[in-house]
């Protein structure tokens, strides 16, 4: 077993404004980490002078500027691999955490050694309409129930980027994949289910930072690259008639969400998303490449 039990992988871009609230957070866990790796994508604005205020807070502290943008899954592959502890916690900049997420997290690892990752609640559980959607997770499920939970037949994720996960399960899962650009993290969590369970924290301790990004715009080359994202995972969990069955239940979904957004552009005038919509609502691969790649392509300027 590794003598370093907990590692903290912290992205960064373009927030270091947010970057003190989110280091004082992690300053003040009750179970600091052993490692704190921060690694910022060549960002315009260089956080050094906020990492400066912080890096003597910490056993371990390493900061790295990329010298050119990698892209957050090419991010997220470069920092995960400076990690040496048993549990690697990946954390986004700009959130705050809760001074037990770091303590209760790890536990939740000791008491489920199954478990591939676990997860909390975040300020996403203040709105009703989001505790409507979702279920409650338990507190350790078998990967594949969780899977049929909370990824089959939708097209969102319960789990934020930011999870603690066992080093050996990065292992047999890395990388990131860069064809899913900002999604990359949730395909992680969806393999993560077919090689081990899934252990959840019934706590609110991430204050999710939700200011507006172009990445969080609505588009159907998002929708289709999410969609086939999820299609690859469910070809990967399922064999046979289950296989079937469960493609049918996502394309299904598909369809209802994308019906529901066609009006909504309709209502807006938005005639060429429309336009979008419907060279998207297969969500199935065209004879040279997968609509998740299609889609990829398209959003080739994003970060």
């Amino acid at each position: 077993m590794s003598k370093t039990k907990i590692s903290v992988c912290l992205t960064h871009f373009e927030r270091p404004e947010k970057l003190d609230a989110t280091l004082e957070s992690l300053a003040a866990q009750t179970r600091l980490p052993d490692e704190l790796f921060l690694w910022d994508d060549c960002s315009r604005r260089d956080p050094a002078p906020v990492v400066k205020r912080w890096a003597d807070r910490f056993p371990h502290f390493v900061y790295h500027r990329n010298a050119v943008n990698l892209g957050m899954p090419g991010n997220l592959n470069a920092v995960i691999a400076q990690a040496t502890g048993e549990y690697v916690a990946n954390l986004h900049d700009a959130d705050v955490f809760s001074p037990f997420l770091l303590e209760k997290w790890s536990s939740a690892l000791d008491r489920h050694p199954e478990a591939s990752l676990v997860f909390c609640a975040d300020s996403r559980r203040s709105n009703p309409s989001f505790n409507r959607a979702w279920p409650q997770p338990s507190e350790c499920s078998s990967g594949r129930e969780f899977f049929k939970r909370f990824y089959l037949g939708r097209i969102d994720s319960i789990i934020w980027g930011t999870v603690m996960m066992r080093r050996s399960a990065y292992s047999k899962l890395l990388p990131f994949k860069s064809d899913y650009k900002a999604w990359a993290d949730v395909d992680m969590w969806m393999r993560a289910c077919g090689i081990g369970d899934i252990a959840y924290v019934d706590d609110q301790m991430i204050t999710l930072d939700h200011t507006p990004t172009v990445i969080r715009r609505f588009s159907f080359a998002r929708e289709a690259l999410v969609q086939g994202m999820i299609l690859e995972n469910i070809r990967s969990l399922y064999q046979g008639k289950e296989l079937e069955h469960a493609i049918s239940v996502q394309k299904r979904a598909w369809f209802r969400c994308w019906f529901r957004w066609m009006l909504g552009r309709l209502r807006h005038g938005d005639v060429k998303s429309l336009g979008d919509g419907f060279a998207y609502i297969s969500g199935e691969p065209t004879r040279s490449k997968t609509k998740a790649q299609v889609a990829s392509d398209e959003l080739s300027d994003l970060p």
